[in-house]
């Protein structure tokens, strides 16, 4: 019988399958596309036998074939991964497209089809481009070379090689199917993960309201759910709570909000471009801050109550992260406005205490009673401070709460009893009891002024003293008190007057300027001062002494020591204002009545120049001294 000969095709396509066997054996090894594809490269380049090999997927997105992979002696990969084919200019590509069939290029140097420059930077001399062909789509491309040197393919070559591509497309399709399968899997598995863990938050933050949880212990919370440092701000930017994550240093802390940050102009234009619902910020390197913040509003009806700051620490911020954080802020608003309704009740509750005192004696037992409940003493003593405006338009009065708020800052957080009254507002402020009656009323209008000072800089607001309320009886006097003290200044006050005055200032004058027409008490006062008010700075020797003298309580000694002259010095110039004026201030108890009556009407008007309040010291070292002395 004749000798079968071996059939070269034969040979070659049964070391394609086996080529095949290996790419396919290590499709569940090999989890990284790379890898799959360096194998493919691999086994294509042994069984054409070149030395050089390059593998091209297609891009969905643009069409085009950009490089993955090569295999020659030296790695060439990151070069591949630079190249696209399929560009316009590449003809090369399109012909091995439109055919679905290798293609070889003899001399790749001359040859026009292929993009020229490409060719001479790999030193190409020949080359074949074989497709990757699956259900009748190329989905990639493969080239082959012998660099530097010449290749002649033949048809065996090409036939081993179109087998091989088609065998590999299979292959990327199911490497590419696990891949997509096994991402899902590893999504759900995450998805699942942070349901669990996001019902465990759920768990923790809901047991923390039931519990009664403050802010502090919600700031806590989110500090250990996040492993992320925390702060919860008003909406005026006051940190109301803050808290670490564990292990982490107690300097680390959030400082977005805080003063030294907030007003830098970058953090400016960052919180800014925030949308309602709040957002990640930074880092913002300008202002010093080298993380990034997670910040929520926490709202309640669409009003804003404040904001919770969470700062990216050790780990990104993640989905889990921004849950927590919405979920907390939910907490923070409805911790807010519990204790919102609490301070309502409570301010309501005080603000109908003082009403109750301002409306007179009644059943002093029940007042003592509702008192006691609220934490008030009665017994305390205090001013009335009642608020009006200068213009009479009473709906133009602040709120109750935020004047009383002005003054309790100002008093550095002293209480206030406070309520809404036909003039406006009526507060009762404790006053000194360690210092001299008199002091401690100045001190409590100057307290008033100061407060007036940050809330009415334009001095729309005027104010009303009374004298010290020692017992719950005392305040419907007091009222009337400061009721006349605030219609003397309606009367008689010009632009520039002071805005706040007591019944101390006033005197038993109050009674009279109260109910005294303007024009003849501007007359008066023309009439009994008149030399004195003709040459303002001439006269201001003599008006200080008029002043101080009355304030001193007639006492020639403590008007010297005030005006640091000596007591002759005094004398003389109550002698010069009897010569000018007719009347003898030193010994006659009416002439002393009718000057004290014009300077209130000239204080009221803001004509009297400003001097300094007689000090402590003087008032109580002289304290025994007679009348006139």
């Amino acid at each position: 019988m004749p000798e079968r000969r071996s059939d070269p095709s034969r040979t070659a396509y049964q070391r394609a399958i086996r080529a095949f066997a290996e790419v396919a054996g290590a499709l569940g090894e090999v989890r990284e596309q790379d890898a799959l594809l360096h194998l493919i490269a691999k086994k294509i380049t042994e069984l054409v036998g070149v030395q050089r090999c390059s593998v091209y997927l297609k891009d969905e997105e643009t069409g085009f074939f950009r490089g993955q992979v090569g295999h020659a002696d030296h790695d060439i990969d990151a070069r591949v991964k630079r190249l696209v084919a399929g560009v316009a200019a590449d003809a090369f590509t399109r012909e091995i497209l439109e055919t679905q069939a290798p293609v070889v290029i003899g001399d790749a140097q001359r040859d026009p089809r292929p993009v020229r420059s490409t060719m001479r930077a790999w030193n190409i001399r020949a080359m074949m481009g074989v497709p990757m062909i699956l259900s009748g789509e190329v989905i990639g491309l493969i080239f082959l070379d012998d660099e530097n040197c010449p290749h002649r393919f033949d048809d065996v070559e090409r036939d081993i090689a179109s087998a091989f591509a088609e065998l590999a497309a299979v292959a990327i399709w199911q490497a590419q199917m696990t891949a997509s399968m096994r991402k899902s899997v590893e999504t759900v598995a995450r998805q699942n993960d942070l349901l669990r863990r996001a019902t465990a938050v759920e768990d923790r933050l809901s047991t923390l309201v039931l519990q009664g949880g403050n802010l502090r212990e919600i700031a806590q919370a989110v500090a250990q759910l996040t492993s992320k440092p925390s702060a919860i701000y008003d909406v005026r930017y006051q940190q109301l709570a803050v808290a670490r994550a564990p292990g982490m240093d107690q300097e680390v802390m959030p400082g977005l909000l805080e003063p030294g940050f907030r007003t830098h102009r970058d953090v400016v234009e960052a919180l800014a471009g925030l949308g309602p619902r709040g957002g990640v910020v930074g880092p913002i390197p300008s202002a010093g801050l080298h993380h990034r913040y997670l910040i929520v509003p926490v709202s309640a009806r669409d009003d804003v109550w404040g904001y919770l700051v969470v700062m990216e620490h050790q780990t990104r911020f993640g989905a889990l992260d921004a849950h927590v954080s919405r979920r907390a802020a939910t907490n923070i608003a409805l911790e807010m406005s519990a204790e919102r309704r609490v301070i309502n009740l409570e301010w309501d509750a005080r603000s109908s205490l003082a009403g109750e005192l301002l409306r007179g004696p009644g059943d002093e037992t029940w007042l003592h009673r509702r008192a006691d409940f609220l934490g008030v003493r009665l017994d305390v003593p205090r001013v009335l401070v009642l608020v009006t405006v200068r213009d009479g338009d009473y709906r133009t009065v602040p709120d109750p709460r935020r004047v009383a708020e002005a003054l309790s800052e100002q008093c550095g957080g002293g209480e206030i009893l406070a309520t809404a009254v036909a003039e406006g507002v009526a507060m009762m402020m404790n006053v000194r009891t360690d210092v001299a009656p008199a002091v401690a009323s100045r001190g409590a209008r100057e307290t008033v002024a100061a407060a007036f000072r940050s809330l009415d800089p334009e001095g729309h607001l005027l104010a009303g003293l009374s004298a010290i309320c020692r017992a719950p009886a005392d305040y419907a006097g007091a009222y009337s008190q400061a009721s006349q003290v605030l219609k003397a200044m309606r009367n008689f006050r010009r632009a520039g007057a002071e805005t706040v005055l007591s019944t101390d200032d006033l005197g038993a004058g109050r009674l009279l300027l109260a109910t005294t027409d303007r024009t003849e008490a501007e007359r008066f006062a023309e009439e009994t001062l008149g030399p004195l008010l003709e040459d303002p700075e001439g006269m201001a020797d003599l008006m200080a002494t008029l002043r101080t003298f009355f304030d001193t309580g007639r006492s020639v000694r403590r008007s010297a020591l005030e005006l640091q002259v000596h007591e002759n010095t005094v004398r003389y110039r109550l002698v010069k204002i009897e010569e000018l004026t007719g009347l003898p201030i030193a010994t006659d108890a009416d002439a002393q009545l009718s000057a004290q009556l014009a300077l209130l009407v000239l204080r009221l008007q803001g004509r009297l120049a400003e001097r300094s309040e007689p000090s402590p010291a003087s008032e109580d070292s002289v304290a025994a001294e007679s009348v006139g002395s």
